[in-house]
């Protein structure tokens, strides 16, 4: 018998029909007598005759779900949580379908699949209780001002937690300026620093001092909420007299570098001027971060806490000027954290 890629792909098909879904590789060798070594010879391995016939290959060890499957559990855990469910409680809460049979199913990013439940549930009545919760759903992870669009990508966004889930968008927002502050203060609390949180209205201070006392040095960080860029001219006075002050306590305490870092959704040019400004009256090396960016850094830390620690992360803050994403990106590689 000939068997050609044409004949193999007609086999699939009849598979498929008896069981009533696609087959697994050790179901289509056995209901077929086609061999492993025909289906090479064709389509190189068998997801790849299975992406060619319009499936999608499961994960390994995970049992076939249709489309109502995927959707019960989406819907059972928004249920549970009482809000749209994010990447991260996915993970945490062990549900499956895995997000990645969620991605491939549907061929969407993760903050895609409220949309697409909401589509779904909207004229179910089991779903009822739970349909007001995505009929003024915003994506988390994405939001517009000035016709610019301000986005975390999604391999990163699926590692940030739910409670920062709004955290670029304070970061554009003025009147947050509070509660930008405080998220900022628990993303260092995160990458793993002993945080002293000041806030406004404490006279001359940074908003937090992050310390990492094991690897002597001290952050003093400064977060700005800004719509538009952020100017660092308009506070060197105050910088200075604060970092001078913070530096000498900190010395005391057994923290022998310093440096300030501002964190803002976006930064002006010609800021250099200022940084020269500050590190010649304190001698303290000033770096500028965007949300983003430090966002991505968060992401990498849980997804490896043991690698990225904070002796590694002491490196983006020696260089003063704006840590950059090509920065982080050229850290990642060499510590083969890059995906």
């Amino acid at each position: 018998m000939n068997i050609d890629k044409e004949f193999i792909k007609e086999e699939y098909l009849k598979s498929k029909a008896k069981l009533g879904r696609q087959p697994g590789s050790k179901e289509f060798y056995r209901l077929t007598g086609i061999s492993e070594y025909q289906v090479i010879q064709h389509f190189h391995k068998y997801t790849s005759l299975v992406n060619e016939m319009g499936d999608i290959q499961k994960s390994f060890g995970e049992k076939y779900y249709n489309k109502e499957d995927y959707w019960d559990s989406y819907g059972n855990l928004t249920r549970e949580l009482n809000r749209i469910p994010s990447s991260s409680d996915w993970l945490f809460y062990k549900c499956k379908p895995l997000k990645t049979s969620f991605l491939k199913k549907f061929g969407k990013n993760w903050t895609d699949m409220s949309y697409l439940f909401f589509d779904y549930a909207a004229n179910n009545s089991e779903w009822n209780d739970i349909i007001h919760l995505f009929a003024n759903n915003k994506p988390i992870d994405t939001i517009q001002t000035n016709q610019k669009s301000y986005s975390l990508e999604s391999k990163y966004s699926q590692f940030i937690p739910p409670i920062l889930n709004n955290f670029l968008s304070l970061s554009i927002q003025e009147g947050s300026s509070n509660e930008f502050e405080k998220q900022v203060n628990l993303i260092f609390q995160m990458l793993g620093f002993e945080t002293t949180y000041f806030g406004q209205g404490t006279g001359r201070n940074p908003d937090s001092i992050a310390r990492a006392t094991q690897y002597n040095y001290a952050v003093l960080v400064d977060a700005k909420a800004r719509k538009d860029a952020y100017q660092i001219g308009t506070e060197d006075r105050k910088f200075i007299e604060y970092i001078k002050t913070h530096t000498s306590n900190l010395n005391k305490t057994g923290h022998g570098i310093i440096y300030f870092l501002i964190v803002s959704s976006e930064f002006s040019a010609g800021i250099e001027n200022s940084i020269r400004n500050i590190v010649k009256e304190t001698n303290v090396a000033t770096t500028l971060i965007k949300a983003s960016t430090l966002s991505k850094i968060l992401a990498k830390k849980i997804e490896y806490p043991s690698i990225l620690n904070l002796e590694i992360l002491k490196e983006l803050f020696i260089t003063p000027g704006v840590i950059t994403d090509n920065q982080v990106d050229k850290l990642l590689f060499r510590l083969k954290l890059s995906k």
